[in-house]
């Protein structure tokens, strides 16, 4: 892919003084709604400074060294509706400090979705950033989306090559028109395979090294669609539209399945998504889906898994955006030493501008 965007930095040490020997036990099957939530939630409170919410945590054992800030886990998340990314560090997923907010990023930066990968994706580069430009929801041109756009860097705060990304004409994630694929708030959820070649695949999505689970709308209905990438910049829209559509008269998620969302690919034949979704707001419920190829999605049974009426107080006024992360190694026993951990969004009913991050496991 060309010559590196910049000069890796150099790993010092090789040895991480942090690491512990750990043995894990084996890890289960995924189950919808296995999780426990964690008693002292919410973990991550910033209000009234801040809100914090559409989060995106990452774990590393070798504590990102030497990509800035070390912490075995690093989250990006919302600070604010205007706009505005920051990003929180702990040793366990659970204590979390604020470290910094985002910096050469658009000021109306939102909904973001960050990968690490230590080989720097090919462009010397050990993170890159998605997100939504909230100035715009509707797509107005047929080649560049104007709502969406991705950085990268070296240290996770600081952000290089801030742009749009764009679209093929003849297979585009948005519409020029008005329907319920015109607009869109941002990434659900984005999935790097590095095994695979930098060459567009259209004719099977997940042989791309990227994998876009992406919000459309009409401005008052949300859904699911599925975008592919060979570089993470110029994409084509793949599979079904919607792949996972909204529920529809009478469903808990009538009108909204969208993009407070979080795909795990266990295998080639085992995916598992949560999803925010409700009738009159996206921020109502999570929900549960299961799927053998990534494209065809059965919704779980017994949805929603998390509800704003599971009298939990606070997240009485908003239940939503789910994140998971696996480890069959359990974490190498950096916090609880379970396969799947949790962190979703919370406001009470109490002062639902009170928006903050809670933790749960399996």
């Amino acid at each position: 892919m060309g010559e590196p965007l910049f000069e890796t930095i150099q790993v010092l040490c090789c040895r991480n003084p942090y690491r512990r020997i750990f043995t894990p036990g084996p890890c289960g099957t995924f189950k919808c709604d296995g999780f426990t939530e964690y008693p002292g939630n919410p973990v991550y409170n910033p209000y009234p400074a801040s809100s914090a919410y559409y989060q995106t945590v990452r774990y590393d054992q070798e504590l990102f060294a030497p990509y800035g800030s070390m912490a075995f886990y690093k989250m990006w998340y919302d600070r604010a509706s205007s706009g505005g990314i920051s990003l929180a560090t702990s040793p366990d997923g659970i204590d979390w400090t604020f470290l910094a907010d985002m910096t050469h990023l658009q000021e109306t930066a939102r909904h973001s979705r960050v990968l690490f990968d230590r080989d720097g994706f090919g462009i010397g580069a050990p993170y890159r950033i998605w997100y939504w430009d909230s100035r715009n929801i509707y797509n107005s041109s047929p080649t560049v989306l104007n709502w969406l756009r991705t950085a990268y860097s070296v240290n996770g705060v600081d952000w290089t090559g801030d742009t749009n990304l764009t679209q093929d004409p003849t297979s585009p994630l948005l519409t020029t028109t008005d329907g319920p694929f015109h607009g869109s708030y941002g990434p659900a959820d984005i999935l790097y395979f590095p095994q695979n070649a930098p060459v567009l695949d259209p004719s099977a999505p997940f042989n791309n090294r990227y994998v876009m689970y992406y919000d459309v709308t009409n401005g008052s209905e949300e859904q699911l669609a599925l975008a592919a990438s060979a570089d993470g910049v110029f994409w084509r829209q793949e599979g079904p539209l919607p792949v996972l559509p909204r529920g529809g008269l009478g469903a808990w998620d009538a009108n909204y399945a969208c993009e407070h969302a979080v795909v795990l690919r266990l295998s080639a034949t085992q995916y598992f998504m949560l999803y925010s979704g409700g009738i009159k707001a996206s921020s109502e419920g999570i929900g549960c889906a299961t799927s053998t190829d990534g494209l065809n999605w059965h919704k779980y049974s017994g949805n929603p898994v998390f509800s704003i009426s599971d009298g939990v107080a606070w997240r009485s006024a908003r239940t939503y955006n789910p994140w998971v992360l696996m480890s069959s190694q359990q974490f190498n026993g950096h916090g609880d030493r379970v396969c799947f951990k949790l962190w979703l969004t919370g406001a009470p009913g109490a002062n639902p501008g009170d928006i903050d991050i809670g933790y749960g496991s399996q």
